[in-house]
């Protein structure tokens, strides 16, 4: 179990999904005992809340195998410097072109002399 990823815990699924009806319950219990502008509002954040808490899980992706400096063509360092005029740009789009890339490295390719 220690090396199950978050994906792979079914049980954070059900005790969000148990939340989430025990919130639903509560919130139209209090609407029908008093329809209250307040008790509306509250219906109307639950329901826009639960399905973006509901779904959220499911969009992250795995993060990028880690690549080292070496495993980065001269050519894609010379031509982001080339194109960027600042170095934080420089950095960032090398670090588009190779995911794995560490920002340390990505700062010394594009500066290797400091």
């Amino acid at each position: 179990m220690k090396g199950m990823k978050a994906d792979e815990r079914p049980w954070k699924r059900y005790g969000l999904a148990a939340l989430l009806a025990a919130l639903a319950f509560l919130t139209i219990s209090d609407l029908v005992s008093d329809p209250s502008l307040w008790n509306w509002s509250k219906l109307l954040v639950l329901a826009v809340a639960a399905p973006a808490l509901w779904y959220r899980g499911g969009r992250h992706s795995p993060a990028p195998e880690k690549i080292g400096p070496d495993a980065v063509p001269a050519e894609d360092v010379d031509a982001v410097v080339a194109e960027s005029g600042r170095t934080v740009h420089a950095i960032k789009a090398l670090r588009e072109m190779h995911p794995g890339l560490g920002l340390l490295d990505a700062k010394n390719l594009v500066q290797p002399d400091h």
